[in-house]
């Protein structure tokens, strides 16, 4: 049994259902990516707003260096949102030197003067790195593979004008 939600909620779901039948068969969604250090004894919402500063500052860098990919991600809903993890920060900044490399909008969150022991002393620690929205795939079906290969965007997935 569901529960009423309400006239404003049920208006939301329905406007994504009808945007979602306006995809085509070859679509290849835009997303936004982030990961994160798994070696770092962090708690759950701290994690998350790491990830947060991550995404957003990503996301705006893009807004100003690729406006009308930004705006292709967005569309009529939130975009999608990915999140991996890096197994140490040897392998984080692997990760966002191929980010450089690759020439993407990015941004790594570090964090600074909070303190939740054992790694968070109140010095600056790099937390995660955010890139995108692009079209990126996993090169490895391990959820901790932070080699990526990233695509062009076809012009396909681009608005005209």
């Amino acid at each position: 049994m569901e529960q009423d939600l309400g006239a404003d909620i049920e208006a939301m779901l329905a406007e994504r259902k009808r945007t979602m039948a306006a995809f085509k068969a070859d679509r290849r969604p835009l997303n936004m990516y982030v990961i994160y250090r798994a070696d770092l004894k962090i708690i759950p919402s701290k994690l998350a707003a790491q990830c947060g500063h991550a995404f957003v500052n990503a996301y705006e860098k893009a807004a100003l260096e690729r406006p009308r990919i930004t705006s292709t991600y967005r569309g009529t809903g939130e975009g999608t949102k990915i999140v991996a993890y890096a197994k140490s920060l040897v392998r984080l900044v692997r990760a966002y030197r191929d980010l450089q490399q690759a020439a993407l909008p990015h941004h790594i969150a570090i964090d600074r003067g909070h303190r939740l022991p054992p790694h968070f002393t109140g010095e600056p620690i790099v937390t995660a790195p955010g890139f995108g929205p692009s079209i990126a795939t996993r090169s490895s079906t391990s959820p901790s593979a932070i080699s990526w290969r990233v695509e062009a965007l076809p012009s396909r997935h681009l608005p005209e004008g």
